[in-house]
């Protein structure tokens, strides 16, 4: 593994032609049109100016696509996201999807949607689908993530749920958790706790589901007291808390999703206009915000456990703009981790955790 490897841990990939299949994306959403491989490379390639690192790779996750758990017709739209991941890392576009041939080693791992509240009959159903529609693709499926950011008290506490959980691990499937302490409340984290307890209770450490945490659990970063420091009482739930899941093996997080908990950059066009002193200084500032979280996260998490995520496209929204969105992430948590990673730890950050939380080939194999 090359210091210079990046493994871009969470990027979200949708064409065009299916806009109308995501929950959460309506006409006016500043996210509402193409986000496909062509997209991502434009907005990577400021990467090159100002390093030698090179993006070689990512790892898909699901979009949250249109669904529901009563019957099979729910499946129908996450399924057809497995279509397009599959034209994706197949290297079979259709017209005017935004990638090519020459794309298709990029996609090294995905994770899909899967309808874990509704038990273990129902993931395996839905897995043999799935199975059925990837075909020799199948390969890069790592795991699942069902979004609980957004659903009620409990959902991922019921017992339908924890054996879904429990199956994943024992078939060797990894488990993205997606909660948000800032919009939905630190409740979320305290059942994400009790959650992984139930489901390794009991069994051996081969079978145990590996934990991904998305975006460091979405932390209040944005609440401060008069001095401008972070509001006490969040950050210490939320460091606590970290540190419970930490305590779980088979656990890693996302260094990721920082910039959509601070406020807003300034616009793209405003970036543009600055030099290189002032740029300099937005992202320092901008580091300085987040740098609190990132340290404990870190610390709590260790070095083989902390994984770099874009959240591309989402990055773009806080990080006000596609080309500058993702290299503003990049550069403040390069910077970060220059000054608080050991050199021989850096390049596990970058490409080695992810590849091995998410136990995909790197570099790819012919397939």
């Amino acid at each position: 593994m090359l210091a210079g490897d990046i493994v871009d841990s969470h990027i979200h990939l949708f064409p065009r032609a299916e806009l109308q299949s995501l929950a959460w994306c309506k006409e006016g959403h500043p996210l509402y049109g193409q986000h496909s491989i062509e997209e991502y490379l434009e907005a990577t390639k400021g990467l090159s100016r100002v390093s030698d690192q090179k993006v070689q790779g990512f790892i898909f996750i699901e979009t949250d696509r249109k669904s529901h758990l009563e019957n099979e017709a729910g499946w129908n739209e996450p399924l057809r996201e497995l279509d397009w991941i599959k034209r994706v890392a197949d290297g079979t576009p259709q017209s005017g999807e935004g990638h090519e041939p020459q794309h298709a080693h990029l996609c090294l791992g995905a994770v899909l949607w899967a309808p874990l509240p509704a038990g273990v009959d129902a993931v395996k159903r839905y897995v043999d689908k799935a199975t059925e529609r990837a075909s020799s693709t199948w390969q890069l499926v790592r795991g699942f993530r069902y979004l609980v950011q957004d659903k009620p008290r409990g959902v991922m506490l019921t017992h339908s749920f924890i054996d879904a959980l429990r199956w994943m691990g024992r078939n060797g499937f990894t488990f993205d958790l997606g909660v948000d302490a800032r919009s939905g409340g630190h409740w979320q984290l305290h059942e994400a706790i009790e959650m992984i307890t139930r489901a390794h209770e009991g069994l051996s450490e081969v079978e145990k589901v590996k934990l991904v945490i998305n975006h460091m659990c979405k932390p209040d970063m944005r609440s401060r007291d008069q001095h401008g420091n972070p509001a006490v009482e969040a950050f210490n739930d939320w460091k606590v808390a970290m540190a419970k899941l930490a305590s779980f093996s088979n656990t890693y997080v996302k260094i990721s999703g920082g910039l959509s908990e601070i406020d807003p950059l300034p616009s793209e066009a405003e970036q543009g206009a600055l030099d290189s002193d002032a740029r300099a200084e937005l992202l320092q500032k901008t580091r300085s915000w987040v740098e609190k979280w990132l340290k404990d996260t870190l610390t709590i998490f260790g070095p083989r456990r902390v994984m770099f995520g874009s959240d591309w496209p989402v990055c773009n929204i806080g990080g006000s703009g596609n080309n500058v969105g993702w290299i503003n992430w990049w550069s403040v948590i390069n910077n970060f981790i220059k000054d608080n990673m050991k050199a021989e730890d850096q390049a596990d950050f970058w490409s080695g955790n992810a590849t091995r939380a998410y136990g995909v080939d790197y570099p790819p194999i012919a397939r």
